[in-house]
Parts: C-alpha cells; sequence; structure tokens
C-alpha cells in the first residue's frame, strides 16, 4: 500500500542555490529527491520511496543587487591562501596570509514536500530524522508536524498554499523550434501573455551525466563505485496548488527518477 508523507513548510536556512557553473537559482528539486531518499535510508525504507512533490512558498536569495545584478555573498575560506613566492599570488592580497574567499551561492527559502512511500504506516521518529537533515545543503530550522495522507490531492490541501514545481521539459521538445538550447534560453527570456501557459519559468539542476566510468577511487564514501559527472539543466515551471488541484492535475506533480541510460540519472514528471 502506497501513503503520502507530508513534511510541510519546512525552513531552511543556507541552502545552496549555485546549481551549475552557469546557473544561480532554481528550486533545488533533486536535492530535494536525494533528501527524501536519505530519509528511507534512515527508516530502512530507501527503496520504498517511490516519489516526490515539492512545493515553495518563499525563496530569499542571500546577497546584493547592484544596477539590476545580483551579487552573492561570498565565504571566507578555513585555510590561508599560501604561495610559493611573491611572483605567484593565489589571489591579488596584499597579507601574506589572507583567507580565501570560496565561490557559493545561498538562499533562505520555506518548502514542503509530499513523498510517495511504499508500505510506511506511521511517521513517527521522522521528525527527529528530519531535523538533522539538510537540504541543498541548508540547515532545517523548522517545520510543520508531519502526517501521513492517503492521496495526492488530499496532501496539497493539506499544505494549503504554495507554488508547486512542474516539469516543463514539453517547451523544450517542440520540432522546428531550433535546438534545446535556444529553446532553453527562449523560454526562460520570453514575455508571457495571458493564456499561453509560459508565466513562472525557472530552470534547476534535474540529473547528472557521467563524464568518466564508473570505477573504484581512493576517498570515496562507503567505497562506492564513483564517476565525474556534469548536471542536467532542466526547465521546471511554478503552479499553485489550487490551479493543480482545481484542472486534477495532483498526480502530476509527482516527481520520479530514473537511469534514464547507464550514464545518466535524472528525474522527472509522467506528463500524460
Amino acid at each position: 500500500m502506497k501513503s503520502y508523507l507530508v513534511l510541510p513548510h519546512m525552513r531552511v536556512q543556507g541552502a545552496n542555490m549555485y546549481n551549475a557553473a552557469f546557473l544561480l537559482g532554481g528550486p533545488p528539486v533533486l536535492a530535494a529527491w536525494l533528501m527524501a531518499h536519505a530519509l528511507g535510508r534512515k527508516v530502512d525504507m530507501a527503496d520504498d520511496v517511490l516519489s516526490m512533490a515539492f512545493i515553495l512558498h518563499s525563496y530569499t536569495p542571500l546577497g546584493d543587487s547592484f544596477y539590476g545584478r545580483f551579487n552573492p555573498q561570498l565565504r571566507r575560506g578555513a585555510a590561508y591562501t599560501f604561495m610559493s613566492s611573491r611572483k605567484h599570488w593565489d589571489y591579488s592580497a596584499k597579507n601574506d596570509h589572507a583567507l580565501s574567499l570560496q565561490p557559493v551561492a545561498r538562499a533562505h527559502m520555506e518548502v514542503s514536500l509530499v513523498i510517495g512511500i511504499r508500505n510506511l504506516a506511521t511517521v513517527k521518529d521522522i521528525d527527529s530524522h528530519i531535523a538533522k537533515s539538510r537540504l541543498a545543503g541548508g540547515a532545517i530550522t523548522r517545520k510543520g508536524k508531519s502526517r501521513l495522507c492517503s492521496d495526492v490531492s488530499e496532501a496539497l490541501e493539506h499544505i494549503g498554499t504554495g507554488y508547486v514545481v512542474m516539469d516543463r521539459r514539453d517547451l523544450l521538445e517542440r520540432e522546428g523550434a531550433g535546438n534545446r538550447a535556444e529553446q532553453f534560453v527562449a523560454a526562460l527570456g520570453h514575455k508571457p501573455v495571458e493564456g499561453d501557459g509560459m508565466g513562472w519559468l525557472s530552470a534547476t539542476c534535474l540529473g547528472y551525466a557521467a563524464t568518466t566510468p564508473f570505477e573504484k577511487r581512493s576517498g570515496v564514501r562507503e567505497g562506492y563505485e564513483h564517476a565525474f559527472a556534469e548536471p542536467l539543466v532542466g526547465l521546471v515551471q511554478y503552479v499553485s496548488i489550487r490551479h493543480c488541484l482545481d484542472e486534477d492535475r495532483a498526480d502530476q506533480t509527482l516527481w520520479r527518477s530514473e537511469w534514464a541510460t547507464p550514464d545518466v540519472y535524472r528525474i522527472y514528471q509522467d506528463q500524460r
């Protein structure tokens, strides 16, 4: 029997918003899916985590804007920047032993998750596990009480308000509209008009593609085979919970994962 675990209104402090080398921002859907899988491992039900819906309530990037350009807050490193000679600086600093700046981008956010789990009968100990978890590297400082629902519609009704993150890969599969990179840029830069269904679009990391073979490497946790990989960036859209429920699209809000090929792992939604 499948049930739906609702983790409502989690306040996440200092979550990573650096999705790829060329992308800041976007909802951390893949990170949330991996957190759900980690939660399943903690309760000895990793293979029973089947799906997840991601609902965003608020998102506050940490940084400043100058003349319309966002500059994220940077953090000092934990080690000094040493140099082999005065001709080879790590970066321009007058101090011989200056602390480096780390290229990070963080945000505070409030999100809710709906996790489809097989054979979960109780939420006992779930909240204590969540309190120790992290979402996209951010600390979960507060959340509502977890509960189980019998279907996705009931779970979304319980959350109440917010924006469900929906997969919009369909916008990148239109024939005769150029390659996908061109379609991706055009969709993000599109100025929506009433009724075209292209408002509130965003981009985020939805998977990884291996660039090297999987093999044993030193320093890898738990001895798993390891491969270097590149992020797969996809197009998503924020859709209100009420809109999803009114159009009977609750089941379509669920993300699932798959190995599309032996070297490509991704999450996706059923768009039928």
